[in-house]
């Protein structure tokens, strides 16, 4: 059984977006760094465990482990209604975009869709730098990008977080809070 810990800079168990190194145990141990982009370095596991998990981290991380753990227990999607609608969209990180006509993005890194495919792109809960770099290779110049993240208060992270990724790519236009979510526009440059 390959059994996959998410580590933090201070050593303890994590989520994705807070993860430092992956600790990987299969009759030894072997230390995957994740120093940048996470995504592309997760190998595929039996079990991979963390802790205080975002929405859209569950959904991406499923697909790289047969069974998915945060805090003792096995991790589940929770349907969230988002604060934006009538979006036509590729919707990253999360199945329940209701109102929003998207493609669902639940598959591994890297996304199998050509270059300059969509219009814009919605974002939910993925703070990893290899989903955001898929993101911008998939949207054409121009389109809008929004991040959506639960503010710190409903269980979410510091949208300054969120800001200073989405920012590596793209301009950021806006940031406004809805609903108790932080949204953040960007732009891809032309």
């Amino acid at each position: 059984m390959k059994v996959g810990y998410l580590i933090g800079s201070n050593g303890y168990i994590t989520n994705l977006n807070n993860a430092i190194k992956l600790e990987v145990i299969d009759g030894s141990k072997e230390i995957i760094s994740l120093a940048y982009g996470k995504i592309s370095d997760i190998p595929k596991l039996d079990v991979l465990i963390g802790r205080d998990f975002l929405q859209g981290e569950v959904l991406f991380l499923k697909n790289y482990a047969n069974f998915l753990i945060d805090k003792n227990r096995l991790t589940n999607i929770i349907p969230i209604q988002l604060p934006l609608h009538n979006q036509d969209a590729i919707c990253v990180g999360t199945s329940n975009c209701s109102g929003i006509s998207f493609k669902d993005v639940i598959f591994t890194y890297p996304f199998p869709f050509r270059d300059s495919s969509f219009n814009s792109a919605i974002i939910f809960e993925v703070l990893d730098l290899d989903i955001i770099r898929e993101v911008y290779r998939v949207v054409k110049s121009g389109s809008k990008v929004y991040m959506i993240l639960r503010d710190k208060l409903f269980g979410g992270v510091d949208p300054l977080e969120g800001l200073r990724k989405l920012s590596s790519k793209f301009k950021v236009a806006m940031v406004k809070e809805k609903e108790g979510f932080w949204i953040i526009e960007g732009v891809k440059k032309r």
